[in-house]
């Protein structure tokens, strides 16, 4: 896309915004960036076929295998709105606290669920191109919308990129100014091409080689070098539900370890569901009222296999899909 007029002050603004907002290191990349988070399902068929759609777009293709908005939401916007493709100046939205993670049925508000969450990180220098705007707060028919350098320096970034506590309601006059900054968005009509995605991030390495297993090897070999894990201070993830912290393979059994740091009521109960593809045959093994701990799942594959897939289910949200050959000693994707 050609860029803006006024491209030069966009991009000045936001390498300012570090400094001029004193943002701690969890936070100083933050402007570098625009956020994208998908299901894993989704991500994949995202990069799979190349293109990231609007809402409307992505449903008439049939491109939205899991859908993690809140039914009551998005059965209120606009025909305009959903014909936009969405972005986020900020991981870790208001959105994103009450959707990530696998939750018991108990757990899940507003029918809203993102139980593999992989963020898209494409590069800020996207809001200095043209049909690219920008949102104060959360998209509605209220919210204000612009596309200039003038309009993006009236943007509250300071809210935006706020990060602290903000209060329970009632207690904080400023709670519902906070919460919306932290929607703020960034929209482009119907589609935009993957040129400035530049980094594909999961929580684990499990999730990691299950995005991987999803793509089609075209898509695989385009994205290997970009795909990484959140590591560090970056702390993209809320992990406030659980998910498979990691994954051992071998020729015997498999082993499988759910992150468990997470409050007593988000540990379960769940449907744990395993299948293999085990050299041609099939296996299964299920666990009824499955509770996550501290101790891996493990279980004998009955006789050596030196090659195999498995996928494993949490209730109905596919939370591994991995490979094991014996030559390679690990998932051959990785």
């Amino acid at each position: 896309m050609p860029r803006k007029a006024d491209a030069d002050e966009i991009l000045e603004h936001m390498h300012q915004l570090p400094s001029s907002l004193k943002l701690d290191r969890n936070r100083r990349f933050w402007p570098n960036w625009l956020f994208r988070s998908d299901h894993v399902e989704n991500a994949a068929a995202i990069l799979n076929t190349g293109r990231l759609l609007s809402r409307a777009a992505a449903e008439h293709g049939h491109l939205i295998p899991v859908d993690s908005g809140s039914p009551h939401y998005v059965g209120h916007l606009s025909s305009a709105h959903r014909n936009l493709v969405r972005l986020y100046f900020r991981p870790r939205t208001p959105t994103q606290y009450v959707n990530e993670g696998i939750r018991p049925q108990s757990e899940i508000q507003y029918d809203a669920h993102m139980p593999v969450p992989v963020y898209l990180l494409f590069a800020s220098s996207l809001l200095a191109e043209q049909g690219v705007s920008f949102t104060k707060g959360r998209l509605t028919e209220a919210a204000e919308v612009g596309d200039s350098a003038e309009f993006l320096r009236s943007i509250d970034f300071g809210d935006v990129y706020h990060d602290h506590a903000v209060g329970k309601l009632g207690e904080s006059v400023r709670r519902s100014t906070i919460l919306n900054a932290r929607h703020s968005e960034v929209v482009v009509e119907n589609e935009l091409p993957l040129d400035q995605l530049k980094h594909i991030v999961c929580r684990s390495a499990p999730e990691r080689e299950t995005l991987l297993s999803l793509l089609s090897t075209s898509a695989r070999h385009k994205w290997l070098t970009r795909i990484h894990t959140d590591e560090g201070d970056r702390r993209l993830f809320e992990k406030r539900g659980t998910f498979v912290q990691r994954a051992d393979l071998s020729n015997a059994a498999s082993r499988f370890w759910f992150y468990s740091n997470i409050p007593r009521k988000m540990r379960g109960p769940f449907d744990l569901r395993i299948k293999w593809s085990l050299d041609g045959r099939a296996a299964g093994a299920r666990q009824e009222n499955f509770t996550v701990s501290n101790a891996p799942v493990a279980y004998s594959l009955g006789q050596s296999a030196p090659t195999y897939s498995v996928r494993v289910w949490l209730d109905s949200n596919l939370a591994y899909f991995g490979h094991f050959d014996e030559k390679y000693e690990s998932g051959i994707l990785l």
